[in-house]
């Protein structure tokens, strides 16, 4: 199956992912469908590209080879009905999605905001240069993982 996913930093840049193989498909900005059409996200967290999006009404986070499937009603604040997901750390991060006591997926990657956002007066938040962080922030917030799946789920 293959899934429409718009660059998480360059808007408006659409590709398809093979949900299969994780393979990313670049798509010809003349032909692409609409952005609205995306189901999700993508961007390089380190040496991995890393995919956020809405499948089968759930979400699936995936990184390299590991894939997590996290139905909404799955997380609460960060941890309901056995999952939780977990980002750690500053220079260094690390996100986790631990299912039943199972870690199903852990990544390890720099933190892609540097200079630290302290620094930077545009207004801009840090998850807007993190899909790592944004993922981990909407998947524990009830009311925006209700909005992104109306969003990407349609």
């Amino acid at each position: 199956m293959r899934v429409l996913v718009e660059s998480f930093l360059k808007r408006g840049h659409l590709g398809e992912l093979e949900t299969d193989t994780g393979v990313l498909h670049a798509l010809a900005e003349g032909g692409a469908p609409p952005r609205e059409a995306a189901k999700g996200a993508f961007m390089k967290l380190g040496r991995e590209t890393a995919f956020f999006y809405a499948q089968g009404g759930a979400f699936v986070l995936r990184v390299g080879e590991d894939v997590a499937m996290i139905h909404a009603n799955e997380v609460g604040s960060s941890e309901l009905a056995g999952t939780k997901v977990v980002l750690e750390g500053d220079g260094l991060r690390r996100l986790s999605v631990v299912k039943n006591g199972e870690t199903v997926l852990a990544h390890q990657y720099p933190n892609p905001v540097n200079p630290p956002m302290e620094l930077d007066a545009t207004l801009a938040e840090e998850e807007d240069f993190d899909l790592g962080l944004f993922a981990f922030n909407v998947l524990g917030s009830e009311k925006r993982r209700r909005f992104l799946l109306g969003k990407w789920g349609r």
